[in-house]
């Protein structure tokens, strides 16, 4: 059976790209003007049209008429209720063409993006109550458990600090972020890579030193925001230490002598980790300033929405897996118990909203 191919619109980064082409076509055709595009040429003369003299009077009146009337356009032919309209210009200019009287009233449409940004709105409730129970499992590991005083935390913050100073630095003395050209391939690789994930293609993978885009027949939501809540040093980071863990545990790895200290292997992986948290995260907000046509796709504000809520989840995930003490278990029952305290706040600011309308109401009958 065959099989029909997939058609490859503009993807991430691709609609800035066909934007600056639409703008170069319609300065040229503005620079060209009317008369380069319709006058011929005058290296290519016409030839004189040959002298009639008319048979009576009357035709030759009707044929000087049809010489200088305007012509009318096909929509004057096919509708009857257009009429040709003349503009008063300079002599030598062509007039325009016929504008219909009435013309057909078409039904508005809703774009998709403004509902895309009012779907946002909705989501709002779920990133604040995920919030709340993130700085409360948070808060606990650090007091309780005294995750701050672990060698996992110190170490995955010294790599985040030390990545934002490299990031920083950069701005200021060069006026880049260090290894922009390695985050416009991370960048458009992980286009390519939750593409395929969606079980779509992608047609072109077009790299340069400062910018990118790709062309797929799938620019779905998790697709184009995915490089600003997925991060991909960290994913690789992690499959290179789940390989690590099945030929040689990291653990039974004898420690490195750094600066008259030693610090083992699991360490270093969580500094590296660290560094490419920063990575993502500075990279991130610094492309969202920046303004992206991979927010623009899909609504501002629901990007925005979305890409914060992800990367709370992505956050909580990593806080599960190191903190020591804190559990599935504890920070299921904590969202759900948020969730309760939020829905019966909701509903309580519901009710005596209504009550005070309804009061005012009445109150404005009488």
């Amino acid at each position: 059976m065959n099989q029909r191919e997939p058609t490859f619109r503009g993807g991430p980064g691709q609609r800035d790209v066909q934007a600056k082409a639409a703008k170069l076509r319609a300065a040229a055709a503005a620079a060209a003007g009317p008369e380069d595009l319709h006058d011929p040429s005058p290296s290519s003369p016409s030839p004189r049209p040959r002298r009639r003299e008319p048979a009576s009077k009357e035709p030759a009146s009707k044929a000087a008429r049809q010489k200088t009337a305007p012509p009318r356009a096909a929509s004057a032919r096919s509708s009857p209720k257009a009429v040709p309209q003349v503009a008063k210009g300079k002599s030598g200019e062509r007039p325009p063409f016929a504008v219909p009287e009435q013309t057909e009233a078409r039904p508005r449409r809703v774009r998709l993006t403004s509902l895309k940004n009012f779907t946002g709105v909705f989501l709002l409730p779920v990133a604040w109550v995920w919030t709340v129970s993130f700085v409360g499992l948070f808060s606990s590991a650090t007091v309780h458990q005294r995750f701050w005083m672990t060698e996992d935390f110190w170490f995955f913050m010294l790599g985040v600090v030390l990545w934002l100073l490299a990031f920083s630095g950069g701005l200021y003395l060069r006026g880049e972020p260090p290894l922009l050209k390695w985050y416009v391939r991370i960048h458009e690789y992980t286009h390519a890579i939750w593409t395929w994930l969606s079980n779509g293609e992608v047609g072109e993978i077009k790299i340069n030193d400062d910018h990118g885009h790709i062309l797929t027949n799938k620019p779905t939501v998790l697709v184009t925001l995915a490089p600003y809540f997925y991060p991909l040093p960290c994913v690789v980071l992690i499959m290179v230490f789940l390989l690590f863990q099945f030929v040689y545990p990291l653990e039974q790895a004898p420690p490195l002598v750094v600066l008259g200290g030693s610090i083992s292997a699991v360490a270093i992986f969580v500094l590296l980790m660290g560094m490419g948290w920063g990575f993502h995260f500075s990279y991130s907000i610094w492309m969202i300033r920046k303004g992206q046509s991979d927010l623009r796709m899909h609504g501002n504000f629901f990007s925005l929405v979305v890409i914060y809520l992800v990367n709370l989840m992505v956050v909580t995930l990593f806080l599960i897996l190191m903190a020591p003490g804190v559990e599935w278990r504890v920070f299921a029952r904590t969202l759900l118990s948020n969730c309760e305290e939020f829905s019966e706040a909701a509903w309580t600011v519901l009710v005596h909203g209504f009550e005070a309308l309804k009061s005012a109401a009445v109150s404005a009958s009488h």
